[in-house]
């Protein structure tokens, strides 16, 4: 009964919170990010070091000093909170995929960051923090505070059929989100879960096999499936009430959402997470931006200095503090990732995110013969939010080879931004000194998806 405790507890404070104003959740927002830091130093040597001099009562956050994945690695088990967390032990008890998705000791789920930005890091989240972000997601589903509330149950009412992607051949945080819902969920939906990484026909398969009536997605995945619905290849029917298709996991791109809502009748709701903080970030029914959950995670949009950038400029990275895990405090961990910030979404007392342009981390390395590094989203050099296109993949296919492959919104020709993605990549490469990297350009009718993730990765460095 723990856990009902816990969704009843975090819905009730998720509404109060929702329900304030701008003023009085930043108040909120600091009373849990000291509480959390008071937390983190009397359980972690790390941080008693990492904040030596530092007056918790007293300082801002941004005296906080900042914390990267590498120091996270590095200093692991002086991090996390109960010395029965040791990086070594966890990695050797997810060897053993019997224990992926299960939760250690009953009170952590233990996973993985994908890799994509990185070596892949070993996270351990505690129950009451995960327990929150399922409450979150139940709790927000209106375009205003006010319309926005947990679904009631009623034994009478048909179960909405819930499907969910997610990745089966590593210990994923997807699955493992999914895999430790708690058993209340099953009052309100019938859950199922689909291997992205299966073969694409297994996948439309057992999606006609399944029928959801809730669909969350990859959004790059969520375009081939759009794309078949409208050749006929699958027969989904989102028509019932309370249907949906959220997405997350990689970026939303206008072109798949008027394809979604050509192909099945529904707006994509869009999500935006990380391994490391899964509750950054949410969509809400009759909301035309991310909006996001300030209450559960502290986001700093930052230039390379550390200080905030302004209002509607995109960011170098970012700085995200989970107020909720106390298992592995996190205060100020950076994620690569280049946002642009707008205002207070109206009906709410939390800002909007307009925009996340890419990942600063996605970098190449060519030997030409000397060796020379690029940040991967320059590339494009702005072609990268073209409306004409609408999805884009650079993959480095030697030490001194380059490609773009492209597809292009309905009724495009091609050739043309075939020609001005190769002449952007090539002033680009002239300019960094890279005269001797080949670049090419190809148009294709979709790009195929990971086998390992089932997401499409847009940002392919080269892997000898």
């Amino acid at each position: 009964m723990g856990r009902l405790f816990n969704l009843i507890r975090a819905s009730k404070s998720i509404q109060h919170a929702q329900n304030l104003d701008r003023p009085g959740m930043l108040a909120l927002q600091e009373q849990r990010w000291r509480a959390l830091t008071r937390y983190a130093l009397s359980t972690s040597p790390f941080y008693r070091r990492h904040l030596a001099g530092i007056d918790v009562d007293r300082c801002s956050l941004e005296d906080i000093p900042p914390l990267t994945k590498a120091m996270l690695v590095e200093n692991w088990d002086e991090i996390v909170s109960d010395p029965r967390l040791q990086r070594r032990k966890l990695e050797a008890y997810l060897d053993d995929k019997r224990n992926w998705g299960k939760l250690l000791h009953g009170r952590w789920m233990v996973c993985k960051t994908s890799g994509s930005s990185g070596p892949a890091v070993t996270l351990v989240h505690d129950l009451e923090s995960l327990d929150w972000m399922h409450a979150v997601h139940s709790a927000r589903n209106g375009p205003s505070a006010a319309q926005s509330h947990p679904r009631g149950w009623n034994p009478f009412r048909r179960r909405l059929r819930l499907v969910a992607f997610v990745r089966e051949g590593s210990p994923s945080a997807s699955a493992s989100l999914f895999r430790t819902r708690p058993w209340v969920g099953a009052l309100f939906t019938q859950n199922y879960c689909i291997n992205a990484g299966l073969p694409w026909g297994q996948i439309r398969q057992r999606l006609e096999q399944l029928q959801p009536d809730v669909l969350i997605v990859y959004a790059s995945m969520l375009e081939r499936l759009a794309h078949a619905q409208l050749a006929g290849e699958l027969h989904l029917d989102f028509s019932r009430p309370g249907a949906a298709i959220s997405t997350g996991g990689d970026m939303l791109t206008p072109n798949t959402q008027k394809l979604c809502r050509r192909a099945f009748g529904h707006e994509p709701l869009n999500g935006y997470g990380a391994a490391e903080c899964p509750a950054i970030a949410r969509q809400w029914k009759g909301v035309d931006h991310l909006t996001l959950l300030e209450d559960l995670t502290v986001f700093e949009n930052v230039g390379k200095d550390e200080h905030a950038v302004p209002e509607g400029e995109a960011s170098d990275h970012v700085l995200v503090t989970p107020l909720f895990n106390r298992a592995m405090p996190l205060l100020r961990y950076r994620l690569n990732d280049r946002v642009r910030l707008g205002p207070v979404q109206p009906g709410w007392p939390f800002r909007r995110i307009d925009s996340i342009v890419g990942r600063t981390a996605i970098t190449y390395e060519f030997q030409v013969p000397e060796r020379r590094i690029l940040i991967g989203l320059d590339l494009l050099k702005g072609l990268d939010g073209d409306p004409r296109i609408t999805d884009t993949q650079v993959r480095q296919t030697g030490q001194a080879s380059i490609e773009c492959l492209f597809c292009v919104a309905d009724g495009i020709d091609g050739t043309q931004i075939a020609a001005e993605l190769t002449a952007n990549m090539r002033s680009y490469l002239d300019e960094r000194d890279c005269q001797k990297v080949s670049c090419a350009t190809r148009q294709v009718p979709f790009l195929e998806p990971d086998p390992a993730t089932g997401k499409v990765e847009r940002w392919l460095p080269f892997k000898a």
